[in-house]
């Protein structure tokens, strides 16, 4: 205001300086006061000008609010035609002239400055009523042109509310009484999960290969309703009120029912990364009416094209809850799928057998209980990995126990019967043995001695037939024998045969000419006979040797 009166001043005073030019009539005074006007006009236009001056630096906004004017229209709170109030047009650096004191206010503000790993979300103060059934406000092509107050606020392009349009990180030259700019985090998927993401914007999608689960629509990319195609891991710039994302891991999810104290993870580590703690596993009821726990692991993931079915039906699935009927907190997964869905399985499992059988049978169990969780888990697309039973707790009740302990000296009875009967058999077999050997024993001397008596009957004949040729042999050479005697006989008498005979065996068989035995007869001429005799008649007596 000092500027404007000192202004003022000059010019004023600088008028005078040419009032006096004009009336002096000296040409000296007319000249002295022609330059003294003219400077102090210039002079007071100068400082005048000045107090209409408005400096911004670079990282600064100005903000212009009229005081003389028109009234704004109702329902507008910024000024796009000269009404009083803040102006849509905001002032950037360097000097900016004519926003005299007397009309404008000028409001110097930062810039918005939008850091890496965040984003700004606009909220319009002024503009058109937002459609009616719109919660945001539809998108710019850029986030300039958004930014454009004036462009904003004309032409009917604006609407107050929420925008679509995000800021990305960077430096922003704002009018904060238009817009209004609040800082969020960046939507980052880690790995080992994805983001499908509910649009709670966008156009309607109308074509035929809308897919509606639970009463949601499951869309394409950028239309209203769950898309189809969930994030993968990495950053992205949402809107985190128009696209609500929800987070499925597509890790291998183990939840594990055994007995133990219900306490919490060590590490602080979530349901899915530790054992699901309970008082007891999963009590079932065979068919003949025993009670007792079944531990038991389940196994399943969801498949990154399946998240948003599952989505669909569940919500937020990992989404930690408490659970009334189990009094902890669970995962929405596992609290309204997975564990109504292994009891219900193991239960029916039981109810088909007893209890005894149950335990015997856990390879059964488990194929049994692994059909019936598929087949429940099947509807919401998971992808079921198997059931693995673990400890039967027949024994953890006393019920249990005297069926154990009966079912023992059953096993023990049986076994010590089955053993009595090894033994028995065994005695059997080896009393059957030694009969097997005696009588092959005896067997072997009956048909050495069928051989003896047949050899030896073969032996008979063969002698008997060799006697039989040696007879004919005999009779033959004896006959000869006579014949040839006969004939010898007839020439040269008996006992000239006789004499050749006796020679004969005499040569043959080295008999002694002087016999052993003498025998006389009487008789000169019968002395040579006698002596022959006699020695043939000593071998004849001799025994012969028994042939072998």
């Amino acid at each position: 205001m000092f500027s404007l009166f000192l202004g003022s001043l000059l010019i004023f005073g600088g008028l005078i300086a040419f009032v006096v030019r004009y009336s002096s009539q000296s040409p000296v005074t007319r000249a002295s006061a022609a330059t003294a006007a003219l400077a102090l006009v210039l002079g007071g236009f100068g400082i005048f000008m000045f107090a209409s001056a408005v400096s911004v630096s670079s990282d600064e906004t100005g903000v212009v609010i009229r005081t003389l004017g028109a009234d704004l229209p109702p329902g507008h709170i910024v000024a796009v035609a000269g009404e009083k109030g803040p102006q849509a047009k905001v002032l950037g650096p360097g000097w900016h002239f004519g926003y005299w004191p007397w009309s404008y206010e000028v409001e110097k503000v930062g810039t918005i400055l939008v850091p890496n790993g965040q984003i700004g979300v606009v909220t319009a103060q002024d503009g058109k009523v937002l459609p009616g059934g719109s919660v945001f406000a539809p998108a710019w092509k850029s986030a300039d042109d958004m930014l454009d107050a004036t462009k904003f606020l004309t032409d009917s392009a604006g609407y107050r509310g929420p925008q679509l349009t995000i800021l990305t990180p960077g430096n922003y030259r704002i009018n904060p009484r238009l817009f209004r700019v609040e800082l969020r985090p960046v939507t980052l998927v880690a790995a080992g999960e994805v983001a499908v993401v509910k649009a709670n914007a966008g156009e309607v999608y109308t074509g035929t290969d809308k897919i509606t689960v639970n009463g949601v629509d499951i869309v394409p990319q950028n239309y209203r309703g769950i898309w189809r195609t969930p994030l993968s891991p990495g950053a992205y710039n949402l809107h985190p009120e128009a696209y609500q994302v929800i987070k499925v891991k597509t890790t291998q999810r183990v939840y594990t029912y055994q007995r133990m104290d219900r306490t919490a993870p060590a590490g602080g580590k979530s349901r899915d990364q530790s054992q699901h703690g309970a008082d007891y596993s999963i009590s079932v009821r065979s068919k003949d009416g025993f009670t007792f726990p079944v531990d038991v692991r389940l196994s399943l993931s969801v498949a990154a094209e399946n998240a948003p079915y599952l989505v669909a039906l569940l919500g937020d699935p990992d989404r930690v809850m408490k659970d009334e009927q189990e009094d902890e907190e669970l995962e929405i997964l596992e609290a309204r799928l997975v564990l109504p869905t292994a009891r219900a399985a193991l239960r029916n499992v039981a109810e088909t057998l007893g209890a005894l059988e149950y335990v015997a049978s856990r390879s059964r169990v488990e194929t049994m209980t692994a059909k019936l969780v598929e087949s429940e888990f099947r509807p919401y697309n998971l992808t079921f990995l198997g059931a693995f039973i673990g400890a039967i707790g027949l024994d953890s009740t006393e019920a249990g126990q005297k069926l154990l302990l009966t079912q023992t000296d059953k096993e023990v009875a049986s076994n010590q019967r089955a053993t009595y009967q090894q033994q028995q058999q065994a005695e059997v077999a080896r009393q059957q043995f030694i009969r097997s050997r005696e009588e092959a024993d005896q067997q072997k001397q009956l048909v050495e001695a069928e051989f003896a008596v047949k050899t030896a009957g073969e032996r008979a004949k063969a002698q008997i037939e060799t006697a039989k040729g040696e007879g004919e042999r005999i009779r033959i050479t004896a006959e000869a024998r006579k014949q040839s005697y006969d004939l010898l006989a007839a020439a040269i008498g008996k006992e000239g045969v006789t004499l050749l005979e006796s020679l004969r065996l005499v040569q043959e068989g080295n008999i002694r000419i002087t016999p052993d035995i003498l025998v006389q007869g009487a008789g000169a001429e019968n002395g040579l006979n006698d002596a022959l005799a006699a020695t043939i008649l000593r071998q004849q007596s001799q025994p012969k040797p028994v042939a072998k």
